[in-house]
């Protein structure tokens, strides 16, 4: 069973873009501690670069609790050091997550796919450079490229690679787009009015309770 996670920021400010990355590590060593595969859609930004919002595939048993336990407005307290005079301290992303439509997969034709591999480069000690590891595939008719070198595996990253060119295929279409763009709205206002199913505190962001 998979399903896809998205953690947004919406048009919130960037305090609430940097929250996202953040957010999105904690969420998924929940996952893994759940036993539950967490597969990243987005390729991997910057160090310390603010991002809109990411999307993952998660994957394993059980994923109803999970959802359940994350599935909503997320609230961060913390004084800003991108504007450090500002008076607010609460911040908001919001947590969706959508039905993984695996009819996408019969898209994908071995003809249509061009594969390429290369050394992965990066932190990672003296396992890296020492493998062909890392994969970037190309969808010929459309031009679209992903990557991946985060897993020492060739296969492993060959499997993530595909991942993150389903999704991209996805989300270019007409009907998709204007669905993201609504849904986004949408989730900007919640992220104001609704009330947080989380609450995090500080940097790094650690859990608040209020019992």
């Amino acid at each position: 069973m998979a399903v896809i996670l998205q953690i947004s920021a919406g048009l919130g400010p960037a305090e609430c873009r940097k929250f996202v990355p953040l957010l999105a590590e904690i969420i998924c060593r929940e996952a893994t501690q759940n036993n539950l595969r967490c597969n990243n859609l987005t390729e991997p930004p910057a160090k310390n670069r603010e991002i809109a919002s990411m999307r993952f595939a998660i994957e394993g048993e059980n994923i109803d609790a999970f959802r359940k336990s994350w599935e909503g407005t997320v609230k961060w307290i913390w004084q800003s050091t991108i504007r450090p005079h500002h008076l607010r301290k609460n911040w908001f992303v919001k947590v969706s997550f959508f039905e993984f439509e695996t009819k996408d997969n019969s898209s994908f034709k071995s003809s249509d796919l061009k594969i390429e591999t290369c050394r992965a480069s990066g932190n990672g000690g003296q396992h890296v450079n020492t493998t062909d590891s890392a994969v970037r595939i190309v969808h010929l008719p459309t031009g679209i490229e992903a990557s991946a070198s985060e897993e020492r595996s060739q296969t492993r990253n060959k499997a993530l690679a595909i991942l993150r060119l389903q999704e991209k295929l996805h989300l270019i279409t007409e009907q998709r787009q204007v669905a993201e763009k609504e849904s986004l709205w949408l989730d900007h206002y919640r992220l104001e009015r609704g009330d947080a199913i989380r609450t995090f505190k500080g940097l790094p962001p650690r859990e608040f309770s209020f019992i």
